[in-house]
């Protein structure tokens, strides 16, 4: 039956263009080889209805061949070959777009100095703009060592090239890492454990400040994570005011 096949391969498919019922048609026929419509509809469970023009469909995009008779028989295209023809595709079409987007020059009333990002990817990507731009200063709060560990390559370079000061909750928690912590203090580490905004507690996760210019801040909220951006000097240099009182004179320096 089809729902023996990894559904894993429906979803990835559909990431590369296809539609659920185009998804499911294609790897149907892919395990069946050669087959008739009626014979891909009740492997897949593809609507009867439907599956004639979603065949067609994949027809036209070169996915699969078709053989006239009574009845029609299609027999799938090698897959790496249309994977290679998707890849081309998409490749292209980025690079087309790119260079669209690079043409667009419109003159904006005003920039916001302030932005959330909500998505994983964006996080982890703006974070690593941030490092690459820093040229003086970086100071660092971590409570989760997920992200000193991401960038633990970048940190060690930016230890060579400008002055970095790492903050954490717990030193214990950060004691694999080759770095120098200083550690909060309690009143400081109890403070954004309770952050409570309209009856929603949130969690800081990480801080960065960098050059006294721009900043950004991590927090979660149950399963929820997302990130503020903050290029405002006035208010990143109060931030840095704040985080440069908020750690123990001690300092452990971890094991290279």
């Amino acid at each position: 039956m089809f729902s023996e096949i990894n559904p894993q391969l429906i979803s990835n498919l559909e990431k590369l263009g296809l539609t659920e019922n185009e998804a499911k048609a294609y790897v149907g026929l892919v395990s069946l080889r050669e087959a008739t419509a009626r014979e891909i509809h009740e492997l897949t469970n593809v609507p009867r209805a439907k599956i004639y023009e979603i065949l067609k469909v994949l027809a036209k995009k070169g996915f699969l061949e078709v053989r006239q008779g009574t009845p029609t028989h299609f027999r799938a295209v090698d897959p790496k070959q249309v994977i290679v023809k998707i890849k081309d595709e998409l490749i292209n079409c980025a690079t087309e777009t790119l260079d669209q987007l690079n043409e667009l020059s419109y003159e904006l009333p005003k920039v916001s100095p302030v932005w959330c990002i909500q998505s994983e990817w964006g996080i982890k990507n703006r974070i690593r703009e941030i490092l690459a731009g820093a040229k003086e200063e970086l100071i660092i709060f971590s409570a989760s060592p997920e992200y000193l560990q991401e960038f633990e390559a970048e940190l060690q370079k930016m230890e060579k090239t400008c002055k970095l000061i790492l903050i954490v909750d717990e030193l214990e928690k950060f004691k694999s890492m080759p770095f120098k912590f200083k550690e909060v203090i309690k009143e400081f580490k109890d403070s954004i454990n309770n952050i409570v905004i309209d009856g929603i507690q949130y969690s800081e996760e990480l801080f960065i400040i960098a050059d006294g210019k721009e900043s950004i801040g991590v927090h979660s909220t149950g399963n929820k994570r997302e990130a503020v951006v903050v290029r405002l000097p006035i208010v990143c240099h109060i931030q840095k005011m704040v985080y440069s009182k908020v750690f123990e004179p001690n300092i452990v320096k971890k094991d290279q």
